[in-house]
């Protein structure tokens, strides 16, 4: 059985939402307060094993319990027994797989896949009601009908949230006692242990009260009660009381609930997974909550190696980038609300740009899709200048970037970038474009077609790179300092005849000579020219290096910036503080 649909009607932040799920795995990410965790719990809710649920008026849309609640999960993959006309036959609707929509009358012939709609409406009584869904009895006036105590036991979703603890335990609800119900011989679970219970007491216990039953033998003896030799304490199995959740499982003498939380998570997830082989629908919020990397690698793994090659679907939501690198691009589901009307979306991360690979972006920067702005820079120089202006820019009581959910990101190269900054734009990232401007893409009509798309396109003055900039642009102290920079920087230390042999024979005489002379118009040329030359390259891909630069010496010189170089760190400025 797979979810074929999702909706949801005015239900706690989201006011509308409609999303068709992948088969496997769904990996929710998207900015805080979107709607995620709203959206797992629609589905334990639609799908609960016990037509019972708390609501109040805070889960209604804006508090506004005039409008109902509805959440409506449309179920495919149907077992046979479910689309019989004597069972669930007549509410049956038909899935196309292809336009990914409900069409209300089924038509399996058709090539539309049989599919059954359960809702769940809570209006401002408070009182939830689930039942069948279809267009067709809208109007009508049968009763309303929906799943049959087993089946909803059947399919109920397992959801492993923060708190592990109580699964390690026979308690209500807990996994241990799903995997046990499952198991015949196991269902009378409380019976055996109190049966269990006397049975070792009356092993070990006859001595404890050995000297309490002579005195009751003989004093029975005296008022005319004949007692047998047999007597004895043991325990009534009526009268013990054992609850379920007093059995917990132990390693030796300690119960495993003490376990860490890691490992309680890694083993109750295994657990959960397990119970579901017959209801494949797993939830799993903060997937990385209390795990380091391995484990995390290690949980993602299992869960996805069981979904891939027997059966279900597991629905997760994460914040954290080194969840995305396990995961393939086609599990990534963006959700997005409209802070103004409530309205969500939930897109997937896969789309098709020529010269773009989705699942490279995704192993290399998983942080950009976590982000709600995506800054993509032509080379890794770039992302280390902007950085190191965000760490002065925060010292100055400017927003940093983290804050401002923006991610600066490699685009490895100025005709890369732009299809990068493509890419992230159609899965509605708001994007900006930082490049050099010295050479313009090989593709004439690739800026153009960006600005189009809403990506604002960030470059330095007409001809000029980030090494002109550098050296040519900012005053003689500054220049000084970067070229201070550079002569503590490991590997740079032959710069001075790097100089003398590409510009001219002794040039400069060494370091010292160099930095009394490089704020001299003709040395900040001679400075730029070698430091873009490739087999330099004093300051490309040098992250630390241009991070330090961006902090002690652009950073302090941006309001002396020469010509349009000034107006494009504004420009980068102004657009992180838009959002």
């Amino acid at each position: 059985m797979k979810i074929r649909h999702i909706e949801i009607k005015n239900f706690r932040g989201i006011s509308s939402l409609e999303w068709a799920p992948s088969e496997h795995m769904n990996c929710l990410i998207g900015a805080g307060d979107a709607g995620k965790t709203t959206i797992l719990d629609a589905i334990e809710l639609t799908l609960a094993p016990r037509y019972q649920a708390n609501f109040d008026d805070a889960d209604f849309f804006k508090g506004k319990h005039e409008q109902p609640i509805q959440l409506t999960i449309t179920l495919g993959d149907l077992p046979e027994g479910f689309k019989e006309l004597t069972k669930y036959g007549e509410y049956l609707r038909g899935w196309d797989a292809e336009k990914q929509v409900i069409i209300d009358e089924p038509d399996e012939g058709g090539g539309l896949e049989y599919a059954l709609s359960v809702r769940l409406t809570v209006d401002q009584t408070l009182e939830p009601k689930w039942s069948f869904y279809t267009e067709r009895f809208v109007e009508d006036t049968r009763p309303e009908r929906g799943l049959t105590f087993e089946d909803r036991q059947m399919i109920a979703p397992t959801r492993l949230g923060v708190y592990a603890n109580r699964h390690l335990a026979w308690g209500k609800q807990s996994i241990l006692l799903r995997l046990t119900e499952k198991d015949p011989l196991g269902r009378n679970i409380l019976t055996q242990a109190r049966r269990a219970a006397r049975n070792h007491f009356t092993e070990s216990g006859e001595e404890l009260f050995k000297e309490v039953v002579g005195q009751i033998v003989e004093l029975g003896s005296s008022v005319g009660v004949k007692l047998t030799e047999d007597i004895s304490a043991r325990l009534d199995v009526e009268g013990i009381s054992v609850t379920s959740g007093g059995i917990s499982l132990h390693e030796g003498d300690v119960p495993l609930r003490l376990l860490g939380m890691g490992s309680a998570r890694l083993l109750v997830a295994a657990l959960q997974d397990r119970a579901a082989a017959s209801a494949p629908f797993a939830l799993i919020d903060e997937v990385e909550h209390g795990l380091e990397p391995h484990r995390i690698s290690r949980l993602l793994r299992y869960l996805k190696s069981e979904r891939d090659n027997v059966r279900g679907q597991l629905f997760v939501t994460t914040h954290s980038p080194v969840v995305l690198q396990e995961l393939n691009v086609n599990d990534l589901a963006i959700v997005r609300r409209d802070m103004s009307t409530g309205n969500v979306t939930v897109a997937s991360a896969k789309t098709d740009i020529a010269g773009v690979d989705s699942q490279g972006q995704l192993r290399t920067t998983p942080s950009a899709y976590l982000a709600r702005s995506v800054l993509v820079c032509e080379g890794k120089t770039e992302v280390g200048i902007v950085r190191g202006l965000d760490q002065y820019w925060a010292k100055n009581k400017f927003e940093p970037l983290a804050t401002a959910s923006v991610c600066a990101m490699n685009g490895n190269g100025k005709d890369a970038a732009p299809k990068v900054a493509k890419y992230f734009r159609n899965l509605q990232y708001r994007v900006a474009l930082f490049l050099d401007n010295d050479k313009d893409p090989d593709d004439p009509e690739i800026l153009p077609a960006l600005k189009k798309l809403g990506v604002k396109i960030l470059r330095w003055e007409n001809g000029k790179a980030t090494e002109d900039v550098l050296f040519c642009d900012i005053g003689g102290a500054a220049v000084r300092r970067l070229v201070e920079l550079l002569e503590d920087e490991e590997g740079l230390s032959a710069i001075p005849d790097q100089i003398n042999s590409i510009a001219g024979p002794d040039l400069v005489s060494g370091w010292s000579d160099l930095k009394s002379r490089c704020a001299e118009s003709k040395m900040r040329a001679h400075l730029a020219a070698c430091a873009k030359i490739k087999s330099c390259s004093w300051i490309k891909n040098r992250l630390a290096l241009c991070e330090a630069i961006g902090i002690e010496v652009l950073g302090p010189e941006l309001d002396n910036l020469k010509g349009g170089n000034a107006a494009c760190v504004k420009e980068l400025r102004a657009w992180i503080d838009s959002e």
